[in-house]
């Protein structure tokens, strides 16, 4: 039998206070820039080797963790040194059951209090234990990231078809295309708003818990929008919140961007019918059919562009008068037809890997408290 000893967190991994890094010198780089919500950027700046990430400010107690260097900025705090005695990988999964999202000291802005999470009282194992437990769980973590890997490559796949129809103009048929001004004959260069409505959404009251207890929309928040799909969100909210405020349910398959926050400029895919709230944007189409893949890709390649016209005193802004004045090239219908096509069986592939992901999840946080607890011995 393995032995268990209580100790003090913050003798085991001491938090650490992310820095601040703008939005700007997170679009580049070969390390991932940790916020609260994850992944929001990329930076070749980096403040540790490997560690844990934990909320700070806004998603308040989240847990993620790197195996790589990395930079986090000051909405979070992170661990890179720890007792002699103890496994990183497994603090993080112990850390993902403390529901630090409780330790809180900021009323109008809730934040996560370094001295409450320090004190917390935590029993663990010894340091084989431990490995051990960690060894488990990292397998499901392993299946889960080899899935990620593929939907990188499916993701980036896209991306490159995007840039050789639309950037290199090698399309179906340009042997044979005339240019006109610069693009192809039957292209056009107009304002979004020509081809797209625009719409946000909204915040139901956080002092009404019937808008948010056994809620049946799915409802989303910018720091859930990630260049992909969102396939689930963290809160859902009920029909009476969608009666009482501004959210309202948008259609299956629509391109969200995040207007402002430190997701500022991403882009999402709803996977079913979805609200979200006013800090994004979303679109649907005019035409009678779907150029979802399109835009999607277009508005990723234009972000550069995006951030620079954004504004702001305290944080860079994006609004729907702001985005729908921008310009978009347009090509002709069958050309449109054509790649959409193409990228949709694309996007099968990845909706098909995250749901398995879901799925290992799922099976991976059953199993979790049942090892954390000591109850299931290794």
């Amino acid at each position: 039998m393995s032995k268990w000893e209580e100790k003090r967190l913050g003798d085991v991994a001491p938090f650490k206070y992310g820095k601040a890094l703008t939005a700007e010198k997170r679009i580049a780089g070969q390390y991932n820039v940790y916020s609260s919500a994850g992944v929001c950027g990329y930076s070749d700046d980096t403040l540790a080797e490997n560690g844990i990430i934990i909320g700070r400010k806004g998603s308040v107690g989240t847990v993620h963790y790197s195996a790589n260097p990395f930079y986090c900025i000051d909405t979070a705090f992170y661990i890179d040194n720890i007792h002699r005695d103890s496994n990183m990988k497994f603090l993080y999964y112990y850390l993902q059951l403390l529901h630090l999202e409780k330790y809180n000291n900021d009323a109008a802005v809730p934040g996560l209090n370094r001295n409450l999470a320090e004190k917390l009282k935590i029993t663990i194992p010894d340091l084989p234990t431990q490995t051990r437990i960690a060894d488990i769980l990292s397998a499901y973590d392993y299946l889960i990231e080899n899935n990620n890997r593929r939907i990188a490559l499916l993701e980036k796949t896209a991306q490159e078809l995007y840039k050789e129809w639309f950037v290199r103009f090698r399309f179906p048929g340009h042997e044979n295309t005339k240019f006109e001004n610069g693009l192809p004959a039957g292209w056009k260069r107009e304002k979004i708003s020509e081809y797209y409505n625009t719409c946000s959404g909204g915040t139901p009251s956080r002092s009404k818990t019937e808008y948010f207890e056994n809620g049946v929309y799915s409802w989303v928040k910018t720091g859930e929008i990630k260049d992909g799909i969102v396939i689930e969100t963290e809160e859902h909210i009920t029909e009476e919140a969608l009666k009482k405020s501004s959210a309202k349910p948008l259609p299956q398959n629509a391109v969200a961007m995040a207007m402002y926050g430190v997701n500022i400029g991403m882009l999402s895919y709803f996977d079913g019918v979805m609200t979200c709230n006013q800090a994004c944007c979303v679109f649907s189409d005019k035409r009678r059919f779907s150029s979802k893949h399109y835009l999607f890709q277009y508005l990723m390649s234009i972000r550069e562009y995006l951030l620079l016209i954004s504004f702001g005193a305290a944080q860079q802004n994006l609004s729907q008068d702001l985005i729908k004045k921008v310009k978009i090239i347009m090509p002709t219908d069958d050309l449109i037809h054509e790649f959409e096509a193409r990228v949709d069986d694309i996007y099968a592939s990845i909706r098909s890997l995250m749901y398995k992901n879901k799925n290992l999840t799922k099976q991976r946080d059953l199993l979790l408290p049942r090892l954390m607890s000591g109850k299931l011995e290794v």
